[in-house]
């Protein structure tokens, strides 16, 4: 009964009725039937919306910094979904330390409440590094430079260097304040070496990108022109190019960001180039790929990936390396090295038009830090989607619930190379 009468009136106070009251209650028993009838009074009081938001706490960042973070308008209905929202995305801000957000209906002039905020900013500039390791990319280390006010204009100037056993990387990155729309832009420019398989690839691309967050729902138009060169173990050196407009939509439903353990993730990606346009092949591209988490009860989940991928042209030659596909790793079929499933050219392993992998696992908690795991994954990369054999890997493995994310410990047996491998991974990766 008192759950029921809780919340009844947590749906109003949530809502558009702030002032939401329990007036009285009563329960019927009937001892006959030995059912029970519970009587609910509630109040709602008057409807709200919102006003004005004051914001204070602004030395550095102009106020339109956190004003188009906000979700509501003025004369919208209240809602403290909104409110918390709203605090949420300013807390997310590379701009913002810490915030908080009040509606305080003591202040409320008739039916309208105005919304006060409150914001601890970052400092302009920041210099960080950091080290890792990873079963995909080997050992790293990487420096890291921001400055949040660029020009004094609040234009995110950023800067990183990383550097992996079989990845190097270097890029730098414009980035604009939000548009009242709600548009994120920026523009950067990217060089990187890989060494992977028996394959050497240098790729410099620059990038003009726009990306919109509504909700759960991300999406991203990424114009990018880049130039590859292509080092295969035993095989002919050859060059690339191309002018490619793409686009990507992320929808993320998961309990949890750093512990996920319901709901789903899905991203599906299109994009292409014409030889018209600056590029040295006409191409499609479609990708997609999603990653399900279904709760059995506390201790024990279920885990479920598939991706999929098709490069629509007259073969690979003259596509860049990363809109084709390879395949093995952590994050897709464990047991194999990375990005050792795909064509052989030479002594080489290099990107094939059509990919797919699948992967089940169980995960049983043994306590709140530490679980355990079983899993078998499928997938392989190919030429022609009748030429891709899926390969099977299948293993155990160890989970942690670290402070900053989930770590995954694996050893697997890939059953095509009849060899086992273990496979780690920190985080979330989608």
């Amino acid at each position: 009964g008192e759950a029921a009468k809780s919340k009844a009136l947590s749906m109003l106070l949530s809502g558009r009725w702030p002032g939401a009251r329990l007036v009285d209650s009563r329960a019927s028993i009937d001892p006959a039937t030995q059912q029970a009838q519970l009587d609910v009074r509630l109040e709602t009081g008057a409807p709200y919306v919102f006003g004005g938001l004051k914001i204070t706490g602004l030395q550095r960042y102009p106020a339109s910094i956190a004003l188009r973070l906000a979700p509501m308008r003025p004369g919208q209905p209240y809602s403290q979904s909104a409110l918390l929202d709203y605090q949420a995305a300013l807390q997310n801000s590379p701009y913002f330390r810490n915030a908080l957000v009040d509606a305080d209906l003591r202040r409320a002039q008739g039916d309208v409440v105005p919304v006060d905020v409150q914001v601890s900013e970052n400092p302009s500039q920041k210099l960080g590094f950091g080290v890792g390791v990873s079963s995909d990319t080997g050992q790293r280390v990487q420096a890291d430079w921001r400055d949040l006010n660029f020009l004094g204009r609040a234009w995110r100037l950023s800067s990183s260097v990383k550097l992996q056993t079989r990845e190097q990387s270097g890029n730098v990155q414009l980035a604009f304040p939000r548009t009242a729309q709600g548009f994120d832009d920026s523009i950067g420019l990217s060089q990187d070496r890989t060494d992977i398989s028996g394959l050497v690839t240098r790729n410099t691309s620059l990038t003009a990108q726009r990306a919109r967050t509504r909700g759960n729902i991300d999406t991203v138009l990424a114009l990018q022109y880049q130039a590859e060169s292509l080092v295969p173990q035993g095989a002919a050196a050859s060059e690339v190019h191309a002018l490619s407009l793409n686009t990507s939509w992320t929808r993320r439903d998961v309990n949890s960001v750093l512990y996920p353990s319901r709901g789903t993730l899905i991203n599906l990606q299109l994009g292409g180039a014409s030889r018209a346009l600056l590029s040295s092949a006409n191409f499609i591209r479609l990708y997609a790929r999603g990653l399900g988490y279904v709760p059995l009860d506390r201790s024990n989940q279920l885990i479920f990936r598939a991706e999929a991928g098709a490069v629509l042209a007259n073969g690979a030659s003259g596509i860049p390396q990363n809109f084709l596909f390879r395949a093995g790793g952590a994050n897709s079929v464990r047991g194999y090295a990375y990005q050792s499933l795909g064509l052989q050219q030479g002594g080489a392993i290099v990107g094939g038009r059509y990919l797919f992998t699948a992967s089940a696992e169980y995960d049983h908690w043994f306590t709140r830090q530490w679980g355990g795991a079983v899993f078998y994954d499928a997938g392989n990369a190919a030429d022609t989607w009748s030429a891709l054999k899926p390969v099977r890997g299948y293993g155990v493995g160890v989970r942690w619930r670290s402070p900053v994310g989930l770590v995954s410990i694996d050893l697997a047996y890939g059953q095509a190379v009849h060899a086992y491998r273990l496979d780690f991974n920190a985080g979330l990766s989608f």
